[in-house]
């Protein structure tokens, strides 16, 4: 049995490594090319495979990184460094499995100053056997950090659409020993298009790559395969811009007018009140449930059509992709749509588990295409969900609720329903409230005593009645009350407090939907341009908040999973970002609230 051996890998990724141990895994070929039945040798077999060894020199590199100056600097990951092991899948001239291998020994951190787009370097051995003149590798995908129930396509058709794991989590996993934990991301071969690449996902081997003589020294070894590999995750960060003034408290003033309470005079004569949010932590929303293990692109793109320079082989990368759910529909209208296991996106609630601003957070690549977006823009795109409080100057939560664009307190907001009720002659619901001077029952209309506010989903309340104390309740005249009478009276209430939005405890939330790099306008009709929104698999997404000057949604029940539907009052934050890109790739947009 032949043994051919790839020697000195130098990976180069985009990472820290740690001091790791050397692994040496060695399978049989699994599968025979189609060559076999034939008996033909192709031609481009390499002349070194008449031999009894032949060595292979591999360098696999981060494409992480530009070089452009107007797309930002580089920067170093923070515990998103770290290696654990190493796999190879060969392939031969038709695209059929033929071996596999696996080894990582570690790596030397870079030092250079600025930032440079290669991370550390390391050498290392892998070992192949089973493999003839018929079935000598000719393709090979890269893969690090592989998930432990990953499964490689036997075939480079198949390995194109296998996914990395049965969930998200697969592209990104802690491991924690000794109270240490390390962050370990999933890798593949990079993805794009040249005209001297075959296949846009692989690497080619080619004969110069092979040596005949047996090899001692790892470092006279010269002729280098070079493989180039991108993290499967997508990092996104909020940041709180230093320009936005705070109090001493950590809180953001605003100025606006609640109805029925004291205000100043502000800005322009309208009366308004300084009113304060406070930042509590963020979460990624509708993000990806699962991912392809190798990047999908398609060929036929052109950066006209996607609005950017979409595929940049001179850096060994691209920055536009299909996520799994490419191309598929069936996304929820709002939080009521929500299954309980949606089919490709993951909607979050904001009861617990915050990430702290500043602080990163991953998630899969979830891209769509225009048409798409354009009909699911609420529940397609992945998006910032902010956290906040509206308070007031003492930091007192303020229970509010906002309807026809106008802030009331909700007391306040009870009594302005009822008062419309009584102006329309549409609260004839009344009770016995003693009696007048003559001894005769005197009648009261209910107040807002017999009314609350009852969930609707997505933030919005209505008015209902109430009669916790079971009073007699009565119509004009002293006539008993009926179910109809009720009935009626709750059809008004409705009417009169339809898509008010509840800030319970002050709770409230801003919605950003995440740009890419499609800068286009979105039409007249609507239609939303493809890879305005989305995040990309090797893409940081850097989101300022700038500006702070409305309030955002608010939030009725915690624990009820939120998908951002269209807001009446067009006062829910949408994001309109200047984006630059740095690295990781970053994508950074700054963004007024």
């Amino acid at each position: 049995m032949r043994e051919y051996i790839i020697n000195k890998i130098e990976l180069l990724t985009f990472m820290k490594m740690n001091k790791l141990f050397l692994g040496l895994f060695v399978c049989a070929a699994l599968g025979a090319c189609s060559n076999d039945e034939s008996e033909i040798i192709p031609n481009d077999t390499p002349n070194v495979f008449t031999g009894d060894k032949a060595y292979i020199n591999v360098r696999l590199a981060d494409a992480s990184s530009l070089t452009r100056a107007t797309e930002g600097d580089f920067e170093y990951g923070t515990n998103e460094q770290s290696v654990k092991n190493a796999y190879f899948y060969f392939y031969d001239a038709d695209g059929v499995f033929v071996a596999q291998g696996d080894v990582w020994t570690g790596g030397n951190a870079s030092t250079a100053t600025p930032a440079e787009n290669i991370e550390f370097a390391s050498n290392n051995v892998v070992v192949l056997k089973g493999l003839d003149k018929k079935s000598y590798p000719k393709y090979m995908v890269a893969v690090l950090n592989k998930p432990d129930n990953f499964v490689y396509g036997k075939t480079l058709d198949e390995m194109q659409t296998v996914l990395a794991d049965n969930n998200a989590e697969g592209i990104y996993y802690p491991e924690t020993t000794n109270s240490v934990t390390t962050n370990y991301f999933t890798m593949s071969t990079t993805s794009y298009t040249d005209i001297n690449r075959a296949k846009y996902f692989v690497t080619e081997v080619k004969e110069e790559n092979f040596s005949l003589e047996p090899i001692t020294d790892v470092s006279a070894i010269t002729n280098v395969m070079t493989v180039y590999v991108e993290r499967l995750a997508a990092k996104v960060t909020l940041n709180v811009s230093d320009e936005l003034q705070e109090d001493v408290n950590g809180r953001y003033p605003i100025k606006v007018t609640v109805a029925g309470e004291d205000n100043s005079a502000g800005s322009g004569n309208i009366a308004s009140e300084d009113l304060y949010v406070e930042l509590l932590g963020w979460k990624l929303n509708a993000t990806a449930k699962k991912s392809y293990m190798v990047k999908n692109i398609d060929a036929t793109w052109t950066d006209i059509n996607l609005g950017f320079i979409w595929n940049r082989p001179i850096n060994y990368r691209s920055h536009w992709g299909k996520s799994f759910n490419h191309g598929f529909s069936g996304y929820p209208g709002n939080a009521a749509g929500v299954p309980s296991n949606s089919e490709y996106l993951n909607y979050v609630d904001l009861n617990d588990g915050l990430t702290a601003l500043k602080t990163p957070a991953y998630c899969a690549e979830n891209t769509n295409t225009s048409a798409i977006v354009t009909d699911n823009f609420s529940s397609a795109v992945t998006s910032i969900l902010l956290k906040a409080k509206i308070c007031d100057v003492s930091g007192n939560a303020l229970d509010l609720v906002r309807y026809s664009g106008v802030l009331f307190k909700q007391d306040s907001f009870l009594e302005y329903v009822l008062n419309v009720l009584k102006t329309k002659g549409q609260l004839d619901v009344w009770y016995e409230d003693g009696t007048d001077g003559e001894g005769n029952t005197k009648y009261t209309q209910i107040g807002k005593e017999y009314v609350k506010l009852e969930n609707v989903g997505d933030g919005k309340v209505k008015v209902v009645f109430t009669n916790d104390n079971n009073t007699s309740l009565f119509i004009g005249g002293g006539s008993g009350s009926t179910d109809q009478t009720i009935t009626d009276l709750n059809e008004y209430l409705g009417a009169a407090s339809e898509d008010a939005i509840a800030y319970n405890g002050g709770l409230m939330y801003y919605n950003i939907p995440i740009e890419h790099l499609n800068n286009g306008d979105v039409a007249a009709d609507g239609t939303i341009p493809e890879a305005k929104y989305g995040v990309v698999r090797n893409h940081h997404y850097v989101v300022t908040i700038d500006k702070l000057e409305k309030i955002g949604k608010g939030i009725f029940d915690e624990d009820e999973k939120i998908v951002p539907g269209k807001d009446p009052d067009n006062d829910t934050y949408y994001v309109g970002a200047k984006i630059n890109i740095l690295s990781w790739k970053i994508v950074s947009q700054n963004v007024g609230l």
